[in-house]
């Protein structure tokens, strides 16, 4: 999992999501169901949820929403049969985004609350900040900036608590510059360019040397310079050039 992700970084899931796919297959898809011996059929399908979600993350960047969907519908079901709490959270996270993302803003409330229920019975502040952060993308596309900003605001501080169990190992990392990455989309749905624009600035000095991290955060930034009142074109232009040089060895 450790190095899909790793190379996923750097590549995009283009080059990565038949393997994913026949790896869960061929090689976890068979223990999952073995009769006898000493599998830990948590952890199996712990590991199943978090390669079948990352899978789901993969077909997404690629464009493949509908199957991105229904890989994040197995994950759900995988991280439930684990028992993994943090992992459904995490998991009912990216069905969030994928249904904001899809311009279903009910649904992504809907997921967004069901995520949180469950981060209330386990101390895990990064998926608790992920969530917040998620709810408050809804609100935006609902334009609700009030409740986006308060939702912001209490994200922010759940970075800073101190986890009271050990993460699950099969969450994903979210961070200040996931948080950053967030509040753009957000702020962009609200017309809020000043804080949209200091928010990727932010992504770009973060996400250094993580190929598709930056140039997600530098799109960001392109986009608030043309839709901004006063657009600045020619600082755009050159903000998307360094997209370009940067990711010709993506897939995404």
């Amino acid at each position: 999992m450790h190095a899909f992700r790793a190379a996923d970084l750097q590549v995009g899931g283009g080059h990565l999501y038949a393997s994913v796919v026949k790896y869960l297959r061929q090689n976890l898809g068979p223990r999952l169901f073995e009769i006898g011996g000493s599998v830990n059929t948590g952890a199996m399908f712990g590991a199943a949820g978090a390669l079948t979600e990352m899978a789901g993350w993969m077909a997404h960047d690629a464009g493949q929403d509908q199957i991105a969907r229904q890989h994040f519908g197995q994950a759900l079901q995988y991280a439930t049969f684990a028992g993994d709490l943090q992992m459904r959270a995490h998991v009912l996270g990216s069905l969030t985004h994928l249904a904001d993302h899809m311009g279903l803003p009910d649904e992504a409330l809907r997921f967004a609350r069901e995520g949180q229920d469950i981060v209330a019975r386990v101390s895990n502040p990064a998926v608790k900040a992920r969530m917040l952060a998620l709810e408050a993308r809804a609100m935006a596309s609902a334009d609700n900036s009030d409740a986006c900003a308060k939702l912001l605001i209490a994200a922010e501080d759940a970075l800073s608590e101190v986890p009271a169990e050990e993460p699950s190992v099969w969450v994903s990392h979210f961070d200040e510059a996931s948080l950053a990455s967030e509040t753009v989309r957000s702020m962009r749905q609200l017309s809020q360019f000043a804080p949209a624009r200091r928010s990727a600035e932010r992504i770009v000095e973060l996400r250094k040397g993580r190929v598709r991290s930056l140039a997600f955060g530098l799109l960001g930034l392109a986009q608030i310079l043309l839709t901004k009142p006063e657009p600045e074109p020619e600082e755009a232009c050159a903000v998307a050039s360094q997209v370009l040089d940067a990711t010709g060895s993506l897939s995404s």
